[in-house]
């Protein structure tokens, strides 16, 4: 259970941190993206437990890659939303 707070506390803050600076989200993908090819295959997303975890999730496409803007996309998800 421990294992799983520590999980979810390491997810949401490294989600809220990107969303917060979408430059740095930027810098993030390329740091991972090691061949430059411009999308993230899981061996490179492994480099970060958070982003590995949800490799599936983030996939929308299911090709096996997380591309930039399925990347930004699971980012502006996890935004939080202005009261209405």
């Amino acid at each position: 259970m421990k294992a799983i707070i520590t999980l979810l506390a390491a997810t949401l803050l490294w989600a809220g941190a990107l969303a917060a600076d979408p430059q740095h989200a930027g810098s993030v993908f390329e740091s991972l993206d090691k061949n430059a090819d411009q999308q993230l295959s899981k061996s490179e997303a492994a480099a970060n437990p958070s982003l590995s975890d949800q490799f599936a999730a983030i996939d929308t496409n299911g090709d096996g890659y997380i591309s930039k803007s399925e990347f930004a996309a699971a980012l502006s998800k996890s935004e939080p939303r202005p009261p209405r």
